[in-house]
């Protein structure tokens, strides 16, 4: 028996290498790296980074602005009056933001404003998707799913994968400050590479209508700021009309119809020079960092284009305009 397990262990030992420390030191999504993130070939779970950040830094922000990844060309940094962070992550959706603002709220961390984009992520994608997305899953927020998390990135396979991109190809090996001081991470200088005349809509065959369920959870997100004294601010994202579309395809007319209902808005989306102007994206799914700053100036700064808000840009959307601007921008009349 002894030396069976003599020559056992040995091989426990590789598979220990294999499973645990592998995984841990190469750290793909950078989980057990948070403090020093690296480009590890892979985005990493900016959700958890992010979250994990701000609550190590309780005192650092007063504001938080919401989104997927589309509203990572907003220089949140810039409104006046705030210490606005950027909380931008892959695929982000307002029942996260709720989860997060509430793991803010339950360490002390009280902002005094948030700032939410919505857009057809917001109704189409289905929070328990990024359960077991390495690149999204949520903030872990108590013992048992904090295991959970961190078993889940001891996954080798991964990790040798992105050992041989790290170290085989030319990178960038650490991570601008901006994504922990501002959150913001895309510039001005970003530049588009896509070929326009071969543009799709940004779509997955997993999106599915949920409005009921979004509304609801936007619903419950309203309550958790109306309870602690949080100004909301929501908006639309500005979206390429090709993404647009489809969205007004698939029911984003109803889903800002019942959002009305819920809270005014200010609204970005829809058919209009803005978004009609493949030089102000990357590609169809995220616009540039001028276009983050017309969003901040219309609404802390008041400004006004009377051409863009003939095409509802920048328009204050309530219960009482919504059905004009829902039959307006979708070509489809309200029933």
């Amino acid at each position: 028996m002894r030396r069976f397990l003599r020559k056992l262990f040995p091989f426990a030992v590789w598979i220990f290498v294999l499973m645990v420390i592998l995984p841990v030191c190469i750290d793909p999504y950078n989980v057990f790296h948070r403090e020093a993130p690296r480009d590890n070939g892979v985005e990493p779970n900016k959700n958890f980074l992010k979250t994990s950040y701000v609550l190590s830094h309780p005192d650092q922000f007063d504001a938080f602005l919401f989104g997927s990844s589309r509203v990572s060309s907003i220089h949140s940094d810039k409104i006046e009056g705030y210490r606005c962070y950027n909380m931008t992550y892959s695929e982000g959706i307002p029942e996260e933001h709720r989860q997060n603002l509430e793991e803010f709220l339950k360490n002390g961390i009280r902002p005094r404003m948030v700032m939410v984009g919505v857009d057809n992520l917001a109704f189409l994608v289905d929070p328990k998707l990024h359960l077991d997305s390495l690149q999204r899953m949520p903030y872990p927020r108590n013992l048992k799913e904090r295991v959970r998390f961190y078993i889940s990135y001891l996954e080798p396979i991964m990790a040798v994968d992105s050992l041989k991109t790290t170290y085989l190809e030319p990178r960038v090996v650490s991570y601008d400050s901006n994504l922990y001081e501002t959150g913001w991470t895309l510039d001005y200088d970003a530049q588009s590479h896509t070929d326009w005349s071969q543009a799709q809509a940004d779509w997955t065959y997993q999106y599915q209508n949920r409005t009921d369920e979004a509304l609801e959870e936007i619903r419950r997100l309203k309550q958790l700021c109306d309870d602690n004294g949080i100004r909301l601010i929501l908006f639309t994202n500005p979206m390429h009309p090709l993404t647009f579309q489809k969205a007004v395809e698939n029911g984003y007319g109803e889903f800002l119809l019942g959002l009305s209902e819920i809270t005014e808005f200010y609204n970005f989306s829809g058919r209009n020079n803005v978004t009609d102007n493949n030089d102000n994206f990357l590609e169809t799914s995220h616009y540039k960092a001028n276009v983050g700053d017309m969003i901040l100036d219309v609404i802390f700064r008041g400004a006004h284009d009377a051409e863009l808000e003939k095409q509802w840009f920048g328009v204050l959307i309530t219960s009482e305009n919504a059905e004009d601007f829902v039959r307006e921008i979708t070509n489809d009349p309200v029933t």
